[in-house]
């Protein structure tokens, strides 16, 4: 059985019992054991470039409407988990201006809308008007269904660029790819009521932490150059889609799903 290029933590949006009893997600360590802020960082950049490339022309947009949402919800987590590192970064200050601007940007719905919300995002990414103390994982700030349908793509790049002389020459990239998931597995820890079985909420902050621990071990392994590690990290990575699968969208399981960028 071939197993699924991407790792889903998520079945169906479902509306939760009334009276249901949910316990909270369990504390988020510190981001910078699961998601250096430099490769947070270099990703700003690199989904502001495609967020521009989308809104280029009309036809360009036309045929990028459903990316645009997945990476204004990607960056969304981004700039939270930057929001919130305990390391210095340079959108510390800027994150939560970036998320209002992405928000916006995921929900508009024309060409015009769409060019002037990116440029309201690039001009979040400059502000320094501050609140990160604010910010927290428990709140749900982006789409978990437009962050699972975001993985496929990250996770696809990231498999391309680990193997053979790619490991060194494409680190910087594929460190950052690293980052985010890890940084998508932590946001949806806020999100056990947007799955197809919000009643299982211990196995989804299970499938989480496994997810994210994952991530950030292919991380460490790329940063230290070690394809072994890096190579075992990534079995990690894709026994988590696997379980998680498994339980909330056993449909899914042994399918074989590419995406490309």
């Amino acid at each position: 059985m071939r197993r699924p290029s991407w790792c889903c933590l998520m079945g169906c949006v479902v509306v939760l019992t009334a009276g249901m009893a949910m316990a909270g997600p369990p504390e988020a360590p510190k981001v910078s054991t699961f998601a250096p802020a430099k490769d947070l960082a270099g990703q700003v950049d690199y989904f502001l470039g495609r967020l521009e490339g989308s809104v280029e022309n009309a036809e360009e947009y036309a045929d990028s409407k459903e990316n645009i949402v997945k990476d204004a919800n990607t960056l969304i987590v981004i700039a939270l988990a930057l929001g919130l590192h305990d390391e210095d970064n340079a959108y510390k200050s800027s994150a939560p201006a970036m998320i209002k601007a992405c928000q916006t940007l995921a929900a508009t719905r024309d060409f015009d809308s769409a060019k002037a919300a990116v440029e309201a995002v690039k001009k979040a990414s400059t502000s320094k008007a501050g609140g990160a103390e604010a910010l927290q994982w428990d709140k749900k700030e982006a789409s978990l269904k437009a962050l699972m349908e975001a993985v496929p793509t990250i996770n696809t790049k990231l498999k391309r660029y680990t193997k053979g002389s790619r490991l060194k020459k494409k680190a910087k990239d594929t460190a950052g790819y690293t980052a985010v998931l890890a940084a998508i597995a932590q946001a949806s820890f806020a999100h056990p009521g947007d799955t197809k079985y919000p009643e299982r909420t211990d196995d989804w902050y299970k499938e989480c932490q496994i997810m994210r621990d994952a991530a950030a071990e292919v991380n460490a392994g790329i940063r230290a150059a070690d394809a072994k590690a890096t190579k075992k990290a990534m079995k990690k990575l894709a026994e988590s889609c696997e379980t998680c699968h498994a339980i909330f969208k056993p449909e899914q399981v042994g399918k074989q799903t590419t995406e490309e960028d």
